[in-house]
C-alpha cells in the first residue's frame, strides 16, 4: 500500500474550466476503472486495491474538489452535479468514452448521478456501503452538527484542535476492523491537508441535495444497463445493511456481496475480498 506522501508523489492535477484543481493519479493497465471516494476523506481510501488490481485494470482515483489534495476553495458552493460535472471532466481529459465504476459512501451519489447523465458510458458498476436512501441513514454526532447552520462552522473551525487519539477514537466507530494509529493518522493527513477541515460544513451539505434527488438517482439505477454489483459491510453503523436491501429491491439482477465482519469501509477492512469481488464483477 502507497503511503499518503507517495500516493501524492505518484498523481497530478487537472485544472478545471474555473481554475480550480482536482488531484487524480493513474495506475496500472488494462480497461478503465474510475474509483469515486466518500465524505469526508479522498482517494486514498483505495489505497489497499492498486496492488491488488493494476495486473488487470487502468485504476483511476481522484479527489473530489474540496478533498484529499484537489484544492479546497473556502468561498464556495459544493455540489454533487459540481462533482459529477469534474467526473465527466477528467474522463474527457483521460479520452475515456467508455468504463467500469467504483463508488462508495458520497461518491454513490456522484456515481448516480453519472449514470443518469449517461456519460461517460459505465459499462459494469460496484456500489459499496453509503447512505443512497436517507430513511435509513443512521448519522454519527459529528455528521449532524455539521449539518446544523449554527452549529457546523464552528465546530469545522475546532475541529483542527482535536487531539489525534480523539480523532481515531471518533472516526473509528464506522469501522469493524480498526486502521493502525499510523493508519489514522493518514486519513486524517489528507482531511486536513490545505486546512480541509474547515469546510467541512460546507461539504456535508451533500446530504440535501441526495435528500432532494434521491429517487431520481435511485430510478436511474434501476433503469441503466451496467451490471450491478453491490458490496456492503454489514456492521457498518452508519450506512446500514437497510439500504444495501433497498439497493437490490430495485435491482433484483444485481449480485449482492455481504461482508458479514466489516464496518463502512470495506475497501480498507479486507481489501482482497473487495479486490476479489470487483475482478469477478468486471470479469462477468
Amino acid at each position: 500500500m502507497l503511503s499518503l506522501e507517495n500516493w501524492k508523489e505518484q498523481g497530478e492535477w487537472l485544472t478545471l474550466e474555473n481554475g480550480h484543481r482536482v488531484f487524480y493519479t493513474v495506475q496500472g493497465n488494462g480497461p478503465p476503472v474510475l474509483f469515486l471516494h466518500g465524505f469526508p476523506t479522498s482517494s486514498h481510501d483505495y489505497a489497499r486495491l492498486p496492488p491488488l488490481l493494476t495486473g488487470q485494470y487502468q485504476l483511476i482515483l481522484l479527489d473530489f474538489l474540496g478533498y484529499g489534495f484537489s484544492d479546497k476553495p473556502r468561498k464556495h458552493t459544493y455540489s454533487l452535479f459540481e462533482q459529477a460535472d469534474i467526473v465527466q471532466a477528467l474522463a474527457a481529459h483521460l479520452g475515456l468514452k467508455k468504463l467500469y465504476l467504483v463508488s462508495h459512501d458520497m461518491g454513490n451519489s456522484v456515481a448516480l448521478e453519472v449514470l443518469r447523465r449517461g456519460t461517460p458510458v459505465v459499462e459494469k458498476y460496484v456500489m459499496l456501503n453509503g447512505s443512497v436512501l436517507l430513511k435509513y441513514y443512521q448519522p454519527v454526532l459529528s455528521q449532524r452538527v455539521l449539518l446544523h447552520k449554527v452549529s457546523g462552522p464552528v465546530f469545522s473551525l475546532i475541529s483542527g484542535l482535536v487531539p489525534q487519539a480523539l480523532f481515531a477514537r471518533q472516526f473509528g466507530t464506522v469501522f469493524a476492523i480498526k486502521p493502525t494509529s499510523e493508519e489514522f493518522k493518514a486519513f486524517r493527513a489528507a482531511i486536513r491537508y490545505n486546512n480541509g477541515h474547515q469546510i467541512h460544513h460546507k461539504l456535508i451539505q451533500y446530504l440535501q441535495e441526495r435528500k432532494t434527488h434521491e429517487h431520481t438517482w435511485l430510478d436511474a439505477l434501476h433503469t441503466h444497463p451496467a451490471p450491478l454489483t453491490v458490496i456492503w459491510g454489514l456492521l457498518d453503523p452508519v450506512a446500514v445493511p437497510r439500504i444495501a436491501q433497498a439497493v437490490l429491491e430495485r435491482r433484483p439482477d444485481a449480485r449482492y456481496i455481504p461482508l458479514e465482519k466489516i464496518g463502512h469501509y470495506p475497501q480498507w477492512e479486507d481489501p482482497a475480498t473487495v479486490a476479489g469481488a470487483i475482478h469477478w464483477a468486471f470479469q462477468q
